[in-house]
């Protein structure tokens, strides 16, 4: 299961993200990601109050760094667990964000 909720100041946007991320939950991310409005500069994903993140979850967020690169938009991820970030960080997800946000300016 998982909860989203938005916040916008702005051309700030920022997405708080409760529960699990993965192929069952991914669907109502996904469309937040794709309702980010034009102009907007900078989006932050709160993970404060993630649970979980699997393959399909981490997809996700490399589709959030291209829809970055399409609408000109930084990406931050905040509130990682320790744990999530080592998952992010073994996979390489970091590094693939720091290429194509580079990519993007």
């Amino acid at each position: 299961m998982i909860k989203l909720s938005k916040k916008v100041e702005g051309n700030l946007c920022t997405i708080y993200v409760n529960g699990i991320l993965d192929y069952a939950t991914m669907e109502p991310f996904n469309k937040e990601i794709q309702a980010i409005e034009e102009g907007t500069k900078k989006v932050i994903i709160n993970f404060a109050e993630l649970e979980f993140i699997d393959s399909t979850g981490v997809g996700s967020i490399i589709n959030l760094v291209h829809e970055a690169n399409t609408k000109h938009f930084e990406v931050e991820l905040d509130g990682v667990s320790d744990f999530i970030h080592e998952i992010l960080e073994t996979i390489g997800v970091f590094q693939i964000m720091e290429t194509l946000q580079k990519e993007g300016q």
